[in-house]
């Protein structure tokens, strides 16, 4: 408090600090990888989430790519996913390397990365089998806060029914839409050969993909659908699907890599894998996930307030300015506030029974947007020329 004896009589302003302040958008672009490194670290150091933020500090803590003389080279996968995302955008990455990719260390690994709460997007690159896959699912599930990129089967055939592709789709399932799956696999630089010539080699996406979703998320917000954006680093895809293929794929919920004429690599696809609509996007899931962790840790202050009509006040003022923000953004759909979001404290939803239990229950309701995921034209032909509408 300030010493007024020295001051004139009269009406003094003092600012003091509110516990209810704004609540601030936690990050979305933290990718954490999980796998095989060409220089594995000691064995202590084994399953340790390591901050990398550039291909020059992951090369210093892991050895770049891998050598012809490393005897698991077809195994490591992971330089090449973590070149992609910092190629394509990305701007912090937690590695965790492990000896082998079975249960128990994918098991482990994700438990380390549980305690990282800035983590938003996982991947083990290279990692098809549907079990492990399973396992990365069952994870951003139970956490809520983060999005599973996962890598489709190299296919010769990826319509084929029982084909590894087609096989691997039938056997994964987000409910909630907490993962989505991408292919084919990417062609791109492998360094040089023996005799000092470039050469390529075929790398799983997933790597690619979580640096094109943090560079759309820092170009356009979470709410965009991280699609029909460029992959940077990819020299060619190794299948090339048409568009019959990619129709059937889409309907599937694999994500697409397509190349259009005189173009690059696109990704051209947005889905989860979810059986229902309402979590059908990418971007829908991601940008509720951005929603309640940003309300969850922004309103921290309220715990062990008095549990009254003043703290529930302070909590919707809170969660409806930070709403506003979103919705201005263009991430919510409705030509007013009112229209995009609503938030609900009341008696209603806070019996004195549910105070006797010392709980605050807040309900919001959130109308995202969803892509344009088909743009119709329709033309028709009249005696004066021709005339094209567009519409959804």
């Amino acid at each position: 408090m300030a010493d007024y004896e020295t001051s004139a009589p009269g009406v003094h302003l003092e600012e003091i600090a509110t516990t209810a302040g704004p609540i601030a958008g936690v990050g979305t672009s933290t990718a954490a990888l999980i796998g095989l490194v060409a220089a594995p670290p000691a064995d202590n150091a084994l399953g340790k989430p390591v901050p990398v933020t550039n291909w020059t500090s992951y090369r210093d803590s892991f050895g770049g790519l891998p050598s012809d003389q490393d005897e698991h080279r077809d195994q490591v996968r992971i330089p090449y996913a973590v070149r992609g995302f910092f190629d394509n955008g990305g701007t912090l990455a937690y590695v965790v390397p492990v000896r082998d990719l079975t249960a128990a260390t994918l098991s482990a690994a994700l438990d380390q990365l549980s305690r990282l709460a800035e983590v938003s997007l996982v991947c083990a690159p290279g990692l098809v089998d549907p079990e492990g896959q399973k396992e990365l699912i069952v994870s951003c599930e139970d956490l809520k806060d983060r999005f599973a990129v996962l890598d489709g089967a190299p296919d010769p055939t990826p319509l084929r029914p029982d084909g590894p592709l087609q096989t691997q789709r039938g056997n994964l399932l987000s409910k909630s839409g907490f993962a989505g799956l991408y292919w084919p696999w990417l062609v791109v630089d492998d360094g040089v050969d023996a005799a000092g010539q470039p050469r390529t080699t075929t790398a799983p996406p997933c790597g690619h993909i979580a640096g094109v979703m943090a560079r759309s998320d820092a170009e356009r917000g979470v709410h965009k659908a991280p699609a029909n954006e460029p992959v940077r680093g990819a020299l060619d895809l190794g299948y090339a699907l048409n568009n019959a293929e990619h129709g059937a794929l889409n309907h599937a919920g694999i994500n697409a890599v397509r190349r259009f004429p005189a173009g690059p690599p696109l990704v051209w696809g947005a889905r989860t894998l979810t059986d229902g609509t309402a979590w059908r996007y990418v971007n829908v899931r991601r940008l509720v996930c951005y929603i309640e962790e940003s309300v969850l840790q922004g309103v921290r202050w309220a715990v062990f307030e008095p549990n009254n009509t003043g703290l529930w006040k302070g909590l919707e003022r809170s969660i409806t300015e930070f709403l506003v923000r979103v919705w201005q953004t263009g991430a919510l759909f409705g030509r007013k506030a009112e229209e995009a979001f609503y938030v609900k404290i009341d008696e209603e939803l806070n019996p004195p029974a549910v105070r006797d239990l010392g709980q605050v229950i807040v309900e919001i309701g959130v109308a995202p947007t969803r892509p344009a995921e088909y743009v119709i034209v329709r033309l028709g032909l009249w005696s004066g020329g021709a005339s094209v509408s567009e519409g959804q």
